[in-house]
């Protein structure tokens, strides 16, 4: 089987939806042919094609009819069973050249709250969150979508054990509890971080010996002057670090192993469960992050491990005293298993080839493919 993935780089390319391509194509190389095309400003790093090939097409917004046409050289050369775009903006061309072939659509939300103004109506949408499915699958506007549940997307971390020893040295960390929070820093994950240092300082104050480690790029200067400023005013600067240089920073889960207990989101989350780390979550209306566990696992999947996640009967002070109990008695996680159950990518191979295999509807919602052009073009202009 040969598959066509699509994405679009509007900046950096280093977003969490372009590793997660990175792992599912790769997964998918070893047994079918796959063709990975990135349009966009510029090829994004992210994507390393160990197990597959990869063509870089320039897209700017305005010029989407001559984009088009070279996608539509590089395809009818190639001839693929399926054409599959991992964003909205590139799923505007892949709908179009699975048309040409006349092939069903397919384009993954991969994560993220659900869709409050426009996304577009495929025939086939793979989605990563419980949350999601359950959207889609009430909303009036995609009745006659087959929506798929795959959350499979991380291959186990392999460790480089020289960027830890090299970051612990640099930072001098020795006899600590790390709490890590890998994060780019600007404003989706600005409450967050400020979670994780919070819970630091609480920790602290009972007597702990903690660090708090936050690891990510500069998205936004003013968040971060406002980080660097919450840790002078609560008098933490001997337990926070801030880490941003790329050599660190970049395959962040490469060294997902300083931290001893790991503040996870979608992706990261799972890639920490693959070392079996103890694992929090930032929660929607407190000062603090959840301790994730076997009894409150279910409910925090179904908002795939985000800023959103919510629990029935939460109490605050009881999940300080769990975390602190973890760092007091050196408490080991239970993670592993849920990534094996999960969101170990080799699970969702089979998944994939059997959605190509057996999607045959085509619908074309010709009035969604306009707006879907519009958007893309807007997207690209206006980035």
């Amino acid at each position: 089987m040969k598959v066509v993935y699509l994405i679009t780089t509007k900046g950096h390319g280093k977003g969490g939806h372009f590793h997660s391509l990175n792992t599912v194509a790769n997964a998918l190389g070893r047994v079918h042919d796959v063709y990975v095309i990135n349009v966009g400003v510029q090829c994004s790093p992210s994507l390393d094609s160990s197990n597959y090939k990869i063509s870089f097409v320039k897209y700017k917004g305005y010029d989407f009819v001559g984009t088009f046409f070279k996608l539509q050289k590089i395809v009818n050369k190639l001839q693929p069973d399926a054409i599959h775009a991992f964003d909205v903006e590139s799923f505007a061309f892949g709908r179009l050249l699975s048309i040409k072939l006349k092939q069903p659509s397919y384009l993954n939300k991969c994560g993220g709250p659900n869709p409050k103004l426009y996304y577009p109506k495929a025939n086939n949408i793979v989605l990563f969150s419980h949350e999601n499915k359950l959207f889609f699958d009430n909303c009036k506007k995609y009745q006659g979508v087959n929506t798929v549940l795959i959350p499979n997307r991380v291959l186990p971390v392999e460790i480089d054990k020289a960027r830890v020893v090299a970051f612990q040295e640099k930072h001098k960390i020795t006899t600590e509890k790390t709490i890590l929070r890998i994060a780019r820093i600007g404003n989706h994950y600005h409450q967050s971080i400020l979670q994780g240092i919070n819970l630091a300082k609480w920790l602290v104050e009972q007597g702990c010996n903690v660090k708090f480690i936050l690891l990510g790029t500069i998205q936004s200067n003013e968040v971060y002057n406002h980080v660097l400023e919450f840790i002078d005013q609560n008098n933490m600067s001997r337990h926070v670090i801030v880490e941003t240089e790329d050599e660190y920073t970049q395959n962040a889960s490469n060294v997902l192993s300083i931290g001893d207990i790991v503040v996870g989101t979608g992706r990261n989350f799972m890639e920490a469960a693959s070392l079996d780390k103890v694992l929090l979550v930032p929660y929607l209306d407190d000062k603090y992050p959840l301790l994730v566990n076997n009894e409150n696992f279910n409910q925090v999947f179904k908002t795939n491990f985000s800023p959103r996640t919510k629990i029935a009967n939460y109490n605050s002070n009881l999940n300080l005293i769990a975390i602190k109990d973890v760092i007091d008695n050196t408490i080991k996680g239970e993670s592993r298993d849920w990534f094996d159950k999960n969101f170990n990518v080799i699970e969702a191979v089979n998944k994939y080839t059997e959605l190509y295999k057996t999607s045959g509807k085509r619908k074309f919602f010709v009035l969604d493919i306009v707006l879907n052009i519009l958007y893309s073009i807007k997207g690209l202009v206006l980035k």
